[in-house]
């Protein structure tokens, strides 16, 4: 079959990609394709899923996350479409060296009203928890920080990102999009623009055009092309000699049930937000810890960064138990014989240059990956700047009525701002 518009990949930028072709050329036939057997199943599913609008050191960053997640509260506000959004904030605590890095974006976003600066005064009145380890060689040995500083992301939380996904679906489909599951593409097929009959096409010296996929299940020809595949993008553009600054890392998560008081008392910490429950908070050492409203959990997860490139996805019981659990004791004590109920792991892919999205456009075939763990939370925005590059547009709109270059997160001659709230 030959389709207007073929998405490899059914995460939320593929989905969000789909989605705003269709909204801009409602006659397209767009075919969305992915190696599982329904939409958002692969790093979408497995991610922590928070949301943190504008808490970013990249303006470029800050534009992405905030019209993502105002689409967000639109569609579940206005349109009334439940996406399970919990606004009980983010925490991010902060050791006094760490809060001086990026004291002046701090203090701009607190005037801006997108974050409160806590000191180390209020946050004792507010959570349980140690605060000071000088003197404590276990302490030291482990990289355990004191904690001088809170900045509590005031748009922040968390989103169900099964929810999320179904809703790009079911809008897709309403448009007359179409789905093809459980099909792995295993390269994009290149042709000359201009076929000349000849042995060898396409020659180093004609131009070239994207013109489909092999799947396992055959070939699948497109008129345009995106490629939206997560952590294997990098694996079907290196064949073509095509970089996109991207490679996936195994990111894990571990979930637990809190069993005494001490536990249930701290997943419900009031204070911060409505819910009265402890807000996303992560550790100056990097752990974080999720406390989930709705099934009443604790998620822990933590981003190692010596790890290879790979995508690997099996969860690691021993991880939890060597890298985050010390730490997270020594930080809250109430968490002491905390097992794991659950665990599973997914990939960021991470752009290491600058923590900014990747989209760019070669020929006929546009790239959107990069997003490096926060692609849920800029996902609609990065699928309004793919649809309109893939359309040759100059600048894309973003929700609200912001508007962005089509070229601003392009590889070649890129210079962005640096992300330095990096999770």
């Amino acid at each position: 079959m030959e389709a207007d518009v073929l998405v490899v990949g059914a995460g939320i930028l593929g989905l969000a990609t789909a989605y705003h072709v269709l909204s801009r050329d409602p006659e397209a036939n767009v075919l969305v394709v992915d190696r599982m057997g329904d939409v958002g199943q692969g790093a979408t599913a497995k991610s922590a899923a928070g949301f943190r609008a504008g808490l970013f050191t990249s303006s470029t960053n800050r534009l992405l996350s905030d019209t993502s997640v105002d689409f967000y509260l639109h569609i579940q506000r206005e349109e009334g479409y439940d996406l399970g959004m919990e606004l009980v904030g983010y925490l991010i605590l902060r050791t006094k060296e760490q809060f001086e890095e990026i004291a002046d974006v701090a203090h701009a976003l607190e005037k801006r009203g997108t974050l409160k600066i806590y000191r180390k005064a209020e946050l004792k009145k507010m959570l349980e928890m140690n605060y000071e380890f000088d003197g404590d060689e276990e302490a030291e040995i482990l990289g355990v920080k004191n904690v001088d500083y809170g900045l509590f992301g005031v748009k922040c939380g968390y989103i169900d990102a099964d929810k999320l996904a179904y809703y790009y679906r079911d809008r897709i489909k309403e448009m007359g999009g179409n789905f093809q599951f459980n099909t792995k593409v295993e390269r994009i097929i290149v042709e000359p623009e201009i076929k000349l009959g000849i042995p060898r096409e396409p020659r180093a010296w004609q131009k070239v055009r994207f013109a489909g996929v092999e799947t396992n299940k055959g070939t699948l020809k497109a008129e345009k092309l995106v490629i939206a595949a997560g952590g294997w993008t990098h694996l079907l553009l290196d064949p073509l000699g095509i970089d996109c600054i991207s490679k996936p890392k195994k990111r894990q998560i571990f979930t637990f049930r809190p069993r005494t008081e001490a536990q249930k008392a701290l997943l419900n910490t009031k204070g911060f937000n409505d819910e009265g429950i402890l807000p996303f908070t992560f550790l100056p050492t990097g752990h974080y810890i999720r406390a989930d409203r709705r099934d009443g959990t604790f998620w822990f997860g933590f981003s190692d960064e010596i790890r290879p490139f790979s995508p690997d996805e099996e969860p690691e019981e021993n991880y939890y138990y060597d890298n985050i659990y010390p730490i997270m004791v020594k930080y809250f004590p109430q968490l002491e014989g905390a097992r794991v109920d659950n665990m599973w792991a997914g990939l960021y892919m991470l752009n290491s240059v600058d923590h900014n999205p990747v989209v760019f456009r070669r020929s006929n075939m546009v790239v959107a990956t990069g997003a490096s763990g926060s692609g849920i939370l800029k996902g609609d925005a990065i699928g309004r700047i793919a649809a309109a590059l893939l359309y040759g547009e100059t600048y894309a709109d973003l929700y609200g009525g912001e508007k962005i270059p089509t070229n601003k997160l392009e590889v070649v001659g890129r210079s962005l701002e640096t992300e330095s709230f990096v999770f």
